[in-house]
């Protein structure tokens, strides 16, 4: 046993110093791997709809897919029923199946399903924390942004109907239209 411990030791020591790594180097960056690994997942929701087996730990289901997901996916709801997750890379995907799922989940839950994902809360806290519409998350917060924005574009010009630049835009399309016909018949 203590052969095969020094056998690793050896053959690491071997490979750091290939790649002019530090032991110590190599420890803290397995341990922050494995940290932040044991960090994601724990802030992961566990209160999720069953998982197919064949799970690969990075790639997810991406392997059981194959070349005709659409087939899988379909095998996976006679198992599994209308609502299952599926793990697509490191990110959990709930699959919903057949109208009365679909249903429940846009239509009754809407409130529930209306905002984004994670990764577009990750962009948005590295270039605006959650300031603009765009990757707001669904809320009060979110529907003040859009009646804020609404109203200002209404202010502005933007209105639909009496008081609109409608009639302004389609007499600069004109212009602009007769003005390209007279440059190519010459």
């Amino acid at each position: 046993m203590t052969g095969a411990v020094q056998w690793i030791a050896d053959s690491v020591q071997e490979i750091l110093q290939i790649s002019e790594l530090t032991l110590q180097t190599f420890l803290v960056l397995c341990s922050t791997f494995l940290l932040a690994c044991v960090v994601f997942n724990r802030s992961r929701s566990r209160n999720l709809p069953p998982y197919p087996a064949g799970r690969v730990p990075v790639l997810g289901h991406l392997l059981a897919l194959g070349r005709a997901p659409l087939l899988k996916l379909t095998a996976w709801r006679r198992q599994y029923g209308d609502v299952f997750t599926v793990r697509m890379g490191m990110e959990d995907v709930v699959v919903l199946n057949g109208y009365t799922a679909v249903k429940d989940a846009l239509v009754d839950r809407s409130e529930l399903f209306a905002s984004r994902s994670p990764f577009y809360y990750l962009f948005d806290a590295i270039f605006g924390f959650g300031k603009d519409i765009i990757s707001a998350r669904w809320g009060s917060g979110f529907r003040q942004k859009k009646r804020f924005a609404t109203t200002v574009l209404k202010n502005l010009g933007m209105r639909v109907g009496r008081g609109s630049i409608e009639d302004s835009i389609r007499e600069e399309a004109s212009c602009l239209r007769n003005r390209y016909k007279v440059t190519n018949t010459l």
